[in-house]
C-alpha cells in the first residue's frame, strides 16, 4: 500500500516558493547607536575580551564554533559567572566583515561594527545572560570608538529578536535575497 504525505496549506506555500524562487535568505537587521552606558553587573558575573584560544576548553560544540569568528577585524567577549565562561559575543567590521559579507547582507558604515555569533551555553540560556553580554559590549566597543553596532538575525529566531529588542536595539530594515533559476536577487528594505 502506498503511503500518503498530507501536507499544510503552509507547507505547501513554502514548497511552491521554494521552487520557484529558489534558496533564500531573510534576515532582519537591527541597530543601536552608541555611545551605550555601562551595566551594573551582578555578583559573581563579569564581561570581559576573549580570543579564540579562549575556547579552546570548550566542550559545548555551538560554543566552539564560535572560534572561528575571531581574527584580524575582530572582537570577541565573554560572560562569566563564577569563572565559567557562560556566554559570547564577536563583533566584526571593516575588511573582517567584508571578506565575510562577499558583497551580500546589510553594509556597514564607517565607525560601525556588526554583532555575530552571540551564543549562550545552553544549561544558562533563560537566565539574562544573553542581553547582559549585548548590553555591556555595546559599552565596551563604544570605549573602542565605535558609534553604531548592526546585528542580523534570522526573521523567525525569536529569542535573539527578543534580545535585540530588550536591550534597546531597533530595527534597520531587513535583507532579503532569493535565487531563482541560480540568479541571486538580493533586496535591502530600511524601515
Amino acid at each position: 500500500m502506498a503511503t500518503v504525505n498530507v501536507y499544510s496549506p503552509r507547507s505547501l506555500l513554502k514548497e511552491a516558493l521554494h521552487l520557484g524562487l529558489g534558496d533564500y535568505q531573510y534576515w532582519k537587521v537591527f541597530y543601536i547607536d552608541l555611545p551605550q552606558p555601562a551595566v551594573e553587573l551582578p555578583e559573581g558575573i563579569r564581561v570581559g575580551p576573549i580570543a579564540p584560544e579562549d575556547l579552546d576548553g570548550v566542550v559545548d560544540e555551538g560554543m566552539l564554533q564560535r572560534r572561528e569568528f575571531g581574527g584580524e577585524g575582530a572582537q570577541g567577549f565573554g560572560l562569566f559567572r563564577d569563572d565559567e565562561l557562560v556566554a559570547v559575543q564577536w563583533y566584526w567590521w571593516g575588511a573582517r566583515y567584508e571578506a565575510e559579507r562577499q558583497g551580500r547582507s546589510w553594509r556597514l558604515p564607517e565607525g560601525a561594527a556588526k554583532s555575530t555569533g552571540l551564543y549562550t551555553l545552553p544549561q544558562h540560556r533563560g537566565q539574562g545572560y544573553a542581553a547582559l553580554l549585548k548590553r555591556q559590549t555595546a559599552y565596551l566597543m563604544s570605549q573602542r570608538g565605535f558609534t553604531r553596532l548592526y546585528s542580523r538575525i534570522w526573521h523567525s529566531h525569536k529569542s535573539s529578536i527578543r534580545v535585540s529588542e530588550k536591550t534597546g536595539w531597533r530595527v534597520a530594515g531587513s535583507y532579503i535575497e532569493i535565487c531563482p533559476f541560480s540568479r541571486r536577487i538580493q533586496l535591502r528594505l530600511p524601515v
